[in-house]
């Protein structure tokens, strides 16, 4: 069994900046290296993650493994959410 954050690929991006984010969804990225929760516009967005960059994000120690479907990240930071009061 794989160790790590589990991410479908298909919401693993890479931006016209190089950077690598996640699409968490309602308007929610995340950059894979830092951390930080970052805007992102349509145009930002360069294309879907390949091996390569898998590789290099394994070889960095921000993915664990991967799969055709999975990216298994480690050390992600929770997704900032309101509270019910």
């Amino acid at each position: 069994m794989a160790e790590g954050t589990p991410v479908n690929r298909q919401w693993v991006l890479v931006l016209q900046d190089g950077t690598i984010a996640i699409d968490w969804g309602d308007t929610v990225f995340q950059d894979v290296r830092s951390g930080d929760f970052i805007t992102v516009e349509e145009r930002d967005i360069s294309h879907h993650i390949v091996n390569e960059d898998l590789d290099w994000l394994i070889k960095i120690g921000r993915v664990k493994s991967y799969t055709s479907l999975t990216v298994y990240f480690s050390n992600l930071p929770e997704r900032p959410q309101s509270t019910i009061d």
